[in-house]
């Protein structure tokens, strides 16, 4: 596939965006596993001690700072019932304020977090498929920062047990601001893979509606997104 030149600036900014998102979020994972790791132990109930939390609280922190683009950041995990244990959902999220990094206040005992069950959120379930990395979006994050949003998610195994997700979010209006002056008078859509768009130069096309258009022609694809460019004289 040939891409013009003159959006080769273009696509080069939507591969780092993709690249340095999904690479932090692989990290955070790496990195929550490690933890766990060191205690030698397999009871997850260690995720409900204080001072592992703090760890996992810190690679976040640490995550959200050296990471640019992304406005938010943590770890969701569930851990099953038993005879003998209650299950619990466990969510550490964090974001960047222009004073510095925040903890999400949603007050989340665990009757509040049964409500929200992240289990049924698709980044949450599709990294636990896929058993890599995703990115989920764009949508609407209800939950912590009500607008559209991608979300790089990650698997987080402990013993080889799937116990839940590094995850970090990317707001589409972040994407909005990095690529507009880059587009250089094309009319250009860029889409995930389902073409639910996440950016476009033409104001017809919003985010978050489907493309259905058969004058966008594809010019650049990653596993992650489509980018496309309208061919259609005086649209």
């Amino acid at each position: 596939m040939n891409v013009p030149a003159t959006l080769t600036p273009f696509t080069r900014k939507i591969d780092d965006i993709i690249t340095t998102t999904i690479d932090a979020t692989i990290a955070l994972a790496e990195q929550v596993e490690s933890t766990l790791a060191a205690c030698q132990g397999n009871n997850l109930k260690l995720l409900l001690d204080p001072s592992i939390k703090r760890i996992i609280q810190e690679h976040i922190k640490e995550t959200l700072n050296r990471t640019p683009y992304c406005s938010g950041s943590g770890f969701a995990s569930h851990i099953e019932g038993s005879n003998e244990d209650k299950e619990y959902w466990l969510l550490e999220w964090w974001y960047k304020k222009a004073d510095g990094v925040k903890k999400v206040n949603l007050d989340l005992d665990q009757a509040t977090q049964q409500r929200l069950d992240f289990r049924t959120f698709e980044w949450f379930k599709d990294a636990q498929e896929n058993g890599q990395a995703y990115i989920h979006g764009p949508y609407v994050d209800y939950v912590c920062n009500t607008s559209y949003t991608l979300t790089s998610a990650m698997p987080v195994y402990c013993a080889g047990r799937f116990i839940g997700v590094a995850a970090i979010d990317v707001l589409v209006s972040e994407v909005e601001q990095e690529l507009l002056p880059l587009f250089n008078n094309h009319k250009v859509i860029l889409t995930n893979l389902d073409q639910r768009i996440i950016f476009s130069t033409y104001p017809k096309y919003r985010v978050g509606e489907l493309l259905n258009d058969n004058d966008a022609v594809e010019v650049y694809k990653t596993e992650y997104c489509t980018l496309y460019e309208l061919i259609k004289k005086g649209a």
